[in-house]
């Protein structure tokens, strides 16, 4: 769970997913370039992290299923750690929610990630940073929980941008 949460936030969503199209500026480098969906995949990925940390998931029912969680393990170890954990969650789905919402009113995900489009670079951004903060306050519940170092994905857009010009 925890290495997917990771490498989920870091390498998979802020790394390959969204910080590749705003580098490029190039629409064809968002997730889901042939259905205009991408803002949906990026929130519903932030949403499954949040679900797996907190043991979660609402049904489309509405009704909820929970259960033992990494949450549980890391606050009894370390409540602090919990709440900064928890609070990195709720942001990261602040700002996706944000994106879905410009996305669904404003302009399309591709159109945000545009050259020159500053207001919609930023919120493209402001969920990568999200994502960002999120890894490191994952890493850090991992060293609270005494866990032994894990691998995570990697991401050479946020490892080692030079190698783009490539």
């Amino acid at each position: 769970m925890l290495t997917g949460m990771d490498s989920l936030s870091y390498g998979e969503s802020a790394g390959e997913r969204m910080t590749l199209g705003l580098l490029l500026h190039d629409p064809e480098e968002e997730h889901d370039c042939f259905s205009d969906n991408t803002h949906n995949s990026h929130y519903y990925d932030v949403i499954g992290i949040q679900n797996v940390y907190l043991g979660r998931y609402k049904r489309i029912d509405v009704t909820i299923m929970q259960g033992p969680s990494p949450a549980d393990f890391v606050k009894i170890t370390d409540a602090v750690t919990d709440g900064r954990m928890r609070s990195s969650l709720a942001a990261a789905v602040e700002a996706f929610a944000a994106i879905v919402t410009r996305a669904e009113l404003v302009e399309a995900y591709d159109q945000m990630i545009g050259e020159g489009n500053e207001v919609g670079n930023k919120f493209v951004q402001t969920g990568i940073d999200a994502l960002l903060n999120q890894t490191k306050k994952t890493r850090r519940f991992i060293t609270a929980l005494r866990l032994k170092p894990m691998q995570f994905e990697g991401s050479d857009n946020l490892d080692d941008p030079s190698k783009l010009a490539q």
